[in-house]
């Protein structure tokens, strides 16, 4: 097939499904994961940090290997964590596999930048050996408060009690039954996965708390406002008390914005990672499920609450809102009814003004045109003792007419032209 014609994602959406798989081969072994909360400023020198001790390999793909034949180390990059493991082959022991002494293979604990949020210790016996004494099981897990199941339909069985032990790290035994092919790869991988999502999960829990208090205030606070509002206070101060809320509000909303999603993200990616486990129970121990949702359910209700009580007083807060703006528009139309009464009041004696004015400019002028036509008639007449006077005392009316009807025409001629 000629290669050109492949889509140029067709490789590396083929390469992504074998992207994150542990590289274990063979048990027996042991393993020790620490998972680190990186910051988005501390990636790059995450990325130095590893390439000092990978040469050739480029971090930037998110995933640095390397192996022996003895075992090896991982780092991988997640969006907001890191996790690195350190995996041993061979016999495990008197001791399980559990070690108290950390090692000095574990360099990442003394420079890795970001904060250790998890570390756990699994240990994967040979297949078909001998169950675990309980005497040397119980020294590192607690029987009596451990969870204990069956999984991958019987092909192995695990202990754990959720615990930190020294070196503070948690702990979990696998006990292969019959574990073939990469089931235990896919095992331990599902294990790690489950305690890394279900504690990434609860990062949300003590925030929605907090929240669920501020809420508290926040209800009461918005409750007097509508009271407020209700029983007519002062627009402008009901105001002022809405738009601060209001802002509290949206800061509290942005700020869990990205915590709730993560949240609900690493909730379901723990329940998908519980099922594909296909838990059989022991008698007298809680399955994995059993002990993880009683733990991790009350924990998700009570951040889904906090997040359905912020929605709800966003609504309320805006609903407020609504209700103040159709007030201050009830008063803005009130007063621009009284504005316009007011407007139509002045123009009207505007209006009466202007009409006097005009009567006042035709007796004016007129005045003023009989003066400059006796100016006129004297010199001719002057041989007629009064009849000049007599000339102008006729002339008046027709002169007011005259000047009357000239300005009309004006008047008429400006409406005209402004109308146009």
């Amino acid at each position: 097939m000629d290669s050109r014609r492949d889509h140029p994602l067709r490789v590396a959406l083929s390469e992504l499904m074998h992207l994150r798989a542990l590289p274990l081969e063979q048990a027996p072994v042991r393993l020790r994961q620490w998972v680190f909360l990186v910051d988005a400023d501390q990636r790059a020198s995450e990325a130095a940090f590893v390439a000092l001790f990978a040469p050739g390999q480029n971090a930037a793909g998110g995933r640095i290997l390397v192996t022996s034949p003895a075992g090896g180390w991982l780092w991988e990059r997640h969006q907001e964590f890191s996790t690195w493991t350190r995996f041993t082959y061979g016999p495990l022991g008197p001791e399980l596999g559990f070690e108290t002494n950390v090692g000095e293979d574990c360099f990442w604990l003394d420079g890795a930048p970001g904060q250790v949020f998890r570390g756990v210790e699994i240990s994967v016996s040979a297949p078909g050996a001998e169950p675990p004494a309980e005497a040397i099981l119980n020294r590192h897990i607690d029987l009596a408060h451990c969870v204990s199941c069956e999984v991958f339909d019987g092909a192995a069985r695990i202990w754990t009690d959720f615990r930190l032990r020294e070196g503070g790290t948690g702990r979990i035994h696998v006990h292969n039954i019959a574990l073939a092919n990469d089931e235990v790869s896919r095992l331990v991988q599902t294990l790690l996965e489950i305690g890394n999502y279900r504690k990434l999960a609860l990062i949300g829990f003590p925030p929605a708390r907090e929240l669920l208090a501020w809420l508290d205030g926040a209800e009461a606070r918005l409750s007097a406002i509508a009271s407020g509002l209700a029983n007519g206070e002062d627009s402008q101060a009901v105001l002022d008390s809405l738009l601060a809320l209001s802002a509290e509000v949206e800061l509290r909303a942005a700020d869990s914005r990205f915590r709730r999603g993560a949240t609900e993200s690493y909730h379901r990616l723990t329940l998908d990672r519980l099922e594909a486990l296909r838990e059989r129970h022991v008698p007298g121990y809680s399955t994995m499920s059993e002990f993880i949702a009683r733990r991790l359910q009350p924990a998700m209700r009570t951040r889904e609450a906090a997040d359905r009580r912020l929605d709800d007083l966003s609504v309320r807060v805006a609903r407020c809102g609504d209700l103040l703006q159709a007030r201050l528009g009830i008063v803005l139309d009130r007063q621009n009814q009284e504005t316009l009464r007011g407007m139509g009041a002045s123009l009207e004696l505007q209006a009466k003004l202007q009409g006097l004015v005009e009567g006042l400019s035709i007796f004016a002028v007129g005045y003023y045109v009989l003066g400059l036509l006796g100016y006129l008639l004297k010199p001719w007449l002057h041989g007629w003792p009064g009849a000049s006077e007599q000339v102008l005392s006729a002339l008046v009316p027709l002169v007011l007419l005259a000047v009357a009807a000239s300005l009309h025409r004006r008047k008429k001629r400006l409406i005209d032209r402004g109308g146009g």
